[in-house]
Parts: C-alpha cells; structure tokens; sequence
C-alpha cells in the first residue's frame, strides 16, 4: 500500500513507518557518535508529538546497529552505502544521490544532522540543493585549522554555511559561529546532547537496567579487588596514521611496563592501520593490557566512569570524561573542544611520549587530590529538550514553508 516502500529498497523492513499527513522532520545518522548523540534528540521528538523519520546511511554498520538497539531506535529509512575499503569519494556521492532521492519522496519540513561526519555534510547538501532547510546539531566546532581534524573540520565547515538553524553545544561555539558570519538570530547555545545520553545510560548502568558485557566486567572487578586503578585509552583518527600512532602506542606500551598496578583497556576501531600499528607496537604481550575490538556506549561509559587514566583522540570521549569530572589526555595536536582545557580537565598533549608521560602523572595526581565532580561545560543533560523546544515553536512554519517548496517542484 506505500508506493515508496516498492520503489526504494532503502525502507527497513522492521520499522513501522506510518503514512504521515505531515511532511515529518527527518533525521539523518551515519556513524556510531551519530547515533548517540541523536538517540535524545528523536526521543524526545516523538514526546513532544512531532511526525519523525529516521534516515540511516550505515556509514557504520555493526557499530551502529549496536547504538541503536542499546537506545530502542528502528530507523524507518536505511541507506546501506558501507563498502569494504570505502573512501571518501564514495561515500560523499552515495549519501548525496541516495538522501535527494529519500528528501524526493518524503518530503520533510526539516533535515536535521550531527556534528561532522562526511554522511551529515552530504546530506545537508542534498537538502540544500532541495531547498529544504537544515538543522545542524553540534554547531561551531571549530579547530581553525582545515586539516584538522581530516575531514571533520571541513565537514562542518560546510554544513554551518548551508544551515538554516544552528544548535550550538557552547558559548564558545557560538562565538565561533558569530566569527565565520553566521546570524546570531539563527545560533541557539543548547548544551550538547552526548551529556542528555550520557547521563542516562549511567543511570540505567547505576539501577541494573543495563548488564555489561562479562569480560569487561570481571576485569574491571578484579583489578579493582587487586587494588589496582583503571586506565583506558583509544586512538584511531586519520590524521593519527602514518607516524603519531606508532609513538603514541610505543609511549603508552613503555608506561605500562613501568606501572603493573594499573589494568588498561584498549577498544581499538577495527582499521587495517590501527591493527598494524598495535601489532607492530606489540602491545598483545602486555598481560596488565585487554585488547578488545570497539566496545558499546554502555561498556565505554562503564570503563570511563571507573577510570583514572584516560587517554583519546575522540571527541565525543573528550566530552564525556570531563561531563564525568575525569581527567583527559587528548592524543591530538589541536582540539575543537577547547572547553575542558579552559577548565583544567583535559590536557592536549599530541603524540609527544614525554608530554603523554607527564600528563599521566597528572592524571594520577589529580585523582588522589579531588574527587570527580559532574561537571556542566559541555550541558546540563537537556540539550535535547531545548532543541525539540525550538523545533515545535517553529513547526507550522517549517510546515508551511516546505508545501511552497512542493508546489515549486510541481510546477518545475
């Protein structure tokens, strides 16, 4: 009876997506940090009532369906373009072509995307080009510095100069916003959504409503039995390969062999450089060391939440260790995330062993002087709300505005 679920193979079978009268607001999700940080986003659109869609691209495929079970998500629209040995160029022209077909037969008043990947920056270009207007979530992330991160800065750079509406995490993405020209009508400071699921997932861990996963947790038991602390570390960016990964790996490898009394956890992204670089570095002889492949969000908010050492080239950990009041070594020479710096939580310190062995002396001495204290620079836990507020206020105009954009199409 859906004539678009006949002409598109990109319905998921298991969604129940209604006939929606009104054109819905569409989300679009690609990557895994997509998917957590718009899982309160959807949430809370469909409480407040709003005819929703989401369109996955399966720029991730495993590490996505995990996200999306953990947060009781079914997306009504998959796109399926991963490939093995996918690059840029492919995944840019798939997300465009396959999202302008989606935004064709569907109509929504709204494309709203997250962050920086290369499946929110095509796919807001689709809807600009369909003159449908874009929400970007986490806007003004900025690192000045094109290269870095490679694609994220770009990426984002791009989806800020096509949106219509810009869901700004901090002040201080806001004012990176204001500088690159940016209307201050059209910026809303929001807090970021990774601390709404954050929080939540922390406290279906706290109450038992989430089981971790048998390895982790046996291990993170016994070391604690041990009177051992926990360390947790994770390195896969682009611009990490080819050199800074093999000095970070060596460094954090020699440290470990100095401090028995510590257990380490090493979730590694399942990239062929990555898995050469940890080979090469030998870190599987370590018996203090648990190598495992990419853990989910609950078991990484576990691990992060027991930690003393925290080391990462991920963004999404950098906000999530300091929102924990934990500190963190960020292993990249430059930060969009400039936040928990300014308050003494993170530390850059890039792939320099000796900077990396200093700061996890600081790390370890900062946890014997304080106590980790929830912090809110990064949101209170309901930026989700917010963006869902500023939504429904402007929804019978962003009804009205996409009939006229059909009706131009028709008559086109």
């Amino acid at each position: 009876s859906n004539p678009f679920v006949k002409l598109h193979p990109y319905i998921n079978e298991k969604s129940s997506m209604p006939e929606l009268n009104e054109s819905p607001v569409l989300l679009i999700i690609g990557t895994r940090p997509e998917g957590i940080k718009m899982a309160p986003v959807y949430h809370a659109l469909k409480r407040a009532g709003i005819p929703t869609l989401i369109c996955s691209t399966m720029q991730h495929t495993q590490l996505l369906d995990e996200v999306f079970e953990l947060f009781d998500i079914v997306p009504d629209i998959s796109l399926n373009i991963m490939r093995q040995g996918q690059d840029l160029f492919y995944l840019t022209q798939a997300v465009l072509q396959k999202t302008k077909e989606v935004f064709l037969a569907k109509h929504p008043c709204l494309v709203v995307v997250q962050g920086d990947t290369t499946s929110s920056m095509a796919a807001s270009l689709a809807a600009f080009y369909l003159g449908i207007p874009v929400a970007h979530v986490e806007a003004g992330l900025r690192t000045d510095d094109i290269s870095i991160p490679f694609p994220e800065e770009m990426n984002r750079r791009m989806v800020s100069m096509v949106a219509a509406y810009h869901f700004a995490p901090t002040p201080a993405a806001v004012a990176n916003l204001l500088v690159h020209g940016v209307r201050r009508e059209k910026i809303f400071c929001t807090g970021n959504t990774i601390v709404d699921a954050l929080h939540s997932v922390k406290e279906k861990i706290q109450t038992k409503e989430l089981t971790i996963r048998a390895d982790i947790k046996e291990r993170v038991m016994h070391a604690q039995m041990d009177g051992k602390e926990i360390g947790l570390f994770t390195v896969h960016r682009r611009e990490s390969f080819n050199g800074p990964i093999d000095a970070t790996l060596q460094a954090i490898k020699q440290w470990i062999l100095e401090h028995p009394d510590t257990m380490w956890f090493y979730p590694f992204h399942p990239n062929p450089s990555v898995i050469d670089a940890v080979r090469n570095a030998g870190l599987f002889s370590l018996s203090n060391l648990y190598i495992c492949e990419p853990v989910s969000y609950k078991e990484l908010v576990y691990l992060l939440d027991r930690a003393t050492y925290i080391l990462t080239d991920s963004g999404g950990i950098q906000e999530e260790a300091v929102s924990l009041g934990k500190p963190v070594l960020v292993l990249r020479e430059k930060t969009e995330r400039m936040e928990g710096v300014l308050v003494g939580l993170a530390r850059i310190i890039g792939s320099d062993p000796q900077a990396l062995r200093d700061g996890l002396e600081w790390a370890a001495s900062y946890q014997k002087n304080l106590k980790s204290e929830v912090t809110h620079v990064y949101g209170d836990g309901h930026a989700s709300e917010k963006i869902v507020a500023f939504i429904q206020a402007h929804y019978d105009e962003l009804q009205q505005g996409i009939k006229k954009i059909v009706v131009l199409r028709q008559e086109v």
